[in-house]
């Protein structure tokens, strides 16, 4: 199974900025006219738009069977919480990802959900992204079998997003690996192997958290399925994560959980970008970046 989603808490089967949406200068003000902020708003948290990336990182998959396809492959790999072995020698999802179709996608601050079908799925599954701290997409979550998610709402698990994001952090603050096995979706079915093996890794936001104890997690959007937050910290240095958290299913013990936390830019070098940006474009200049579009309009 991509991803390998654990049995027991996951919800689904697994296969295989808005500009003023975070803290910081030049959110509103007067020099800005209202045409500005509105273009501005439109600007990707990265460096394309995510369902062109899911269409090319599907065809990579499709088409990397030598060492010399791999490149690409690879720097996507290299940035994503799962990766690919380069060559691709599953034959069955080269196939599967020949027939490889976006269905929707949208962009929640530096998280970002893509529905697809193909072979392997017809009925459809979602793509879970984060953007890099180098404005890339990286790939958190694959084949995620949920039905279609994007352009759902989100009134009634915005409440289960917050409690579950607020319950893990305070459990990686405690070092309470029992109540990160309950909230944190790991890779083994043995309590003992996640807190020996999985839970050591949450060492480093653990510290950030001592150091930064008014660190909040600010909820930058989603779904009926989907949510992600950023928490921003400033010491030791300037950084962000992307947390995203998803629905469980009925079998689950916690209807929510938080799938992923993933290093991306932080609040000040997206402010920098998009008023580069918007510098460009009042100039006359090309944009470093369209805005976000369907890959099938590309």
């Amino acid at each position: 199974m991509f991803g390998g989603i654990r049995r027991r808490s996951s919800i689904v089967v697994c296969m295989g900025m808005a500009i003023c949406g975070f803290v910081g200068a030049g959110c509103g003000g007067d020099e800005q006219s209202d045409a500005e902020r509105e273009s501005a708003r439109r600007v990707s948290s990265a460096s394309e738009p995510p369902d062109v990336f899911a269409v090319r990182m599907a065809n990579l998959l499709e088409t990397a069977s030598r060492k010399k396809d791999c490149p690409q492959l690879d720097a996507i790999n290299a940035r994503s919480l799962i990766r690919f072995p380069c060559p691709v020698e599953n034959k069955g999802l080269r196939t599967s990802m020949a027939r490889f179709k976006v269905l929707d996608a949208a962009e929640y601050g530096t998280g970002a959900v893509v529905d697809y079908k193909s072979g392997e799925v017809a009925k459809g599954a979602s793509i879970v992204l984060f953007a890099a701290p180098d404005r890339n997409w990286g790939l958190a979550r694959f084949g995620v079998v949920s039905g279609r998610t994007v352009g759902t709402s989100d009134d009634e698990t915005r409440d289960g997003f917050d409690k579950a994001v607020a319950g893990y952090l305070a459990a990686v603050e405690k070092r309470d690996c029992k109540a990160y096995n309950q909230l944190a979706v790991t890779k083994a079915d043995d309590d003992k192997a996640v807190c020996k093996t999985e839970f050591p890794s949450t060492a480093e936001l653990a510290k950030k958290l001592e150091a930064n104890p008014s660190a909040r997690p600010s909820y930058e959007g989603g779904n009926s399925v989907f949510g992600f937050y950023t928490l921003e910290t400033s010491k030791p240095e300037p950084a962000n994560v992307t947390i995203s958290v998803v629905k469980a299913n009925a079998k689950s013990p916690q209807p929510y959980v938080v799938l992923d936390v993933a290093p991306s830019p932080t609040a000040a070098a997206q402010e920098r970008f998009r008023r580069g940006v918007a510098q460009q474009r009042k100039s006359g200049g090309q944009p470093a970046m369209s805005p976000s579009r369907k890959a099938d309009d590309s």
